[in-house]
């Protein structure tokens, strides 16, 4: 059913807001309707250990009103134009980083059948000051594009990652990478680099620890 309702999205879109800078028409509400259903539709939690069971949760709730008071603020708050100016925006968003994602979770795919669950449990399978430094390391000198990380975060947790660890990636690798480091030496000097990276990767190191420790403990 959602991937049903992307594909309908997509059509939609395509014929409602690709010119939707020049005014707005019926398929431009379409569009607004269809992304407003799949978020309802993809929040309650389903159930299949015995038949089919729809669990409506708090985040389907919290959507909704969110989602609301959305359409209360262009409807209220907004001339035509900014309307329109906002949705060619976000089309125009959309339109840049659908292909990073595509990319991401080809890549998360690829990563999980590669990499052995066995080496991520034993370098980071535990919030430990060392692991979380390994996880300060992969980020440097793996780089992904921030929508990349995502999916890559998401096939490190189920491998067996710790949270603390997974944290302390996310935080370095938009920080730091090989190139970034390469590249403002020569802007900065080698000296301050050295002092940035060092902090970058202590304070990192630092923060996944403390935060696996503080789920650890609730």
């Amino acid at each position: 059913m959602l991937i049903g309702l992307l594909i309908l999205i997509g059509v939609a879109a395509w014929l409602g807001l690709e010119h939707v800078a020049d005014g707005l028409n019926r398929w431009t509400g379409v569009t607004l309707v269809l992304v407003a259903g799949t978020l309802l539709v993809a929040a309650p939690r389903l159930d299949t250990a015995a038949g089919i069971a729809v669990g409506f949760t708090g985040r389907f709730f919290v959507e909704a009103i969110l989602l609301a008071a959305l359409g209360l603020v262009a409807v209220r708050g907004l001339e035509q134009h900014e309307v329109q100016e906002w949705l060619w925006e976000t089309w125009r968003f959309v339109k840049q980083i659908f292909p990073l994602l595509l990319v991401g979770v080809f890549g998360a795919g690829v990563f999980r059948v590669i990499i052995p669950a066995e080496w991520i449990q034993t370098l980071a399978g535990e919030n430990t000051l060392l692991a979380n430094f390994v996880g300060v390391v992969f980020g440097v000198f793996i780089y992904f594009p921030t929508l990349v990380e995502v999916p890559i975060a998401r096939v490190f947790l189920d491998l067996g990652m710790a949270r603390g660890p997974l944290l302390a990636y996310l935080m370095a690798d938009p920080e730091l990478s090989l190139q970034s480091i390469l590249v403002t030496s020569r802007i900065i000097g080698w000296k301050k680099n050295i002092a940035y990276v060092s902090l970058v990767t202590v304070f990192s190191t630092l923060a996944g620890w403390l935060f696996g420790l503080v789920l650890a403990a609730i």
